[in-house]
Formats: structure tokens, C-alpha cells, sequence
């Protein structure tokens, strides 16, 4: 939903008529839509290139969509690594996503080092029994 620009952002209620602050919920300072909450919003680009540092290579901020299509194509990553690139990717935009649903609908909200130890945590999880993880987690040293 997030890559098609379909989660129901500030800027696709409104459209719809329905009436909610369009404030981005991470940041405060810019309307909120499906670029600005992935990546540009300062909030969450701090988490993608906290557990991605290789993403600093961009001179402007990448799209969700620059993103995929960097590690699909990316020739210093094996396919194994563009694969976990692409885990971690999906992790960040699901983990962000809750957090603005938190700050939302609860008033409960996480600074961004928090949310950076659970999609980490997360994603050790998800890998625990890859053959593989130790290398991985060496080469994405974020993680």
C-alpha cells in the first residue's frame, strides 16, 4: 500500500472529504502525505539511515520508490543482500507507519532510537535462522 500510495495518509482523507489535521504526525512541520512520511519527513529519514547507511550516497532524499529500485539494481550487493535491503525497507515503512498511527490515535509516542531498536529487533528475529545472518549482519552494520 505504501509503494502505490495508498495508505490513508492526511492528504488522501482529505481528498475524500474527510476531515483530519494535515500536519505530518512525526514531525509536525510539513502536510503529511506518502513522500513526505517516506522519506523525506526528518523523523523517518533518521531511521532509514541509521539501519541503511549506505542510503547517504543519495544527494537528495530518495522516494520509497528510488529506494527499492537502488537495491534492486545496486551492483555492490549480492542478491541475498539486496533481498534483506528490501526486508529492511519494508520493516522501516511498516514500523513507521505504527508509529504515526500511535502519535495519531493514542498520543503515545516513541523517539526515533526506540523505533530503530524494534525494527532491528525485528529484523534479527525475522533472520534467526537464515544461514547467512552473521554476514549480513556484518555487512548492514546498522542492523
Amino acid at each position: 500500500m505504501a509503494v502505490i500510495g495508498k495508505l490513508k495518509t492526511a492528504d488522501n482523507l482529505i481528498s475524500r472529504g474527510i476531515t483530519v489535521p494535515i500536519s505530518c504526525s512525526l514531525c509536525k512541520d510539513f502536510p503529511e502525505n506518502h513522500n513526505h512520511l517516506f522519506f523525506d519527513c526528518e523523523f523517518s529519514f533518521n531511521i532509514l539511515t541509521r539501519l541503511l547507511p549506505d542510503l547517504n550516497i543519495f544527494l537528495l532524499r530518495p522516494t520509497l520508490i528510488q529506494i527499492l529500485d537502488f537495491f534492486e539494481h545496486s551492483m555492490i550487493y549480492n542478491r541475498l543482500e539486496k533481498d534483506f535491503g528490501c526486508l529492511t525497507v519494508s520493516c522501516i515503512i511498516y514500523h513507521i507507519w505504527k508509529e504515526r498511527n500511535y502519535r495519531r490515535f493514542s498520543n503515545v509516542s516513541n523517539n526515533s532510537v526506540k523505533v530503530i531498536c524494534n525494527i532491528a529487533n525485528a529484523i534479527r528475529v525475522k533472520i534467526s535462522k537464515w544461514k547467512s545472518k552473521d554476514s549480513l549482519l556484518t555487512r548492514f552494520a546498522g542492523i
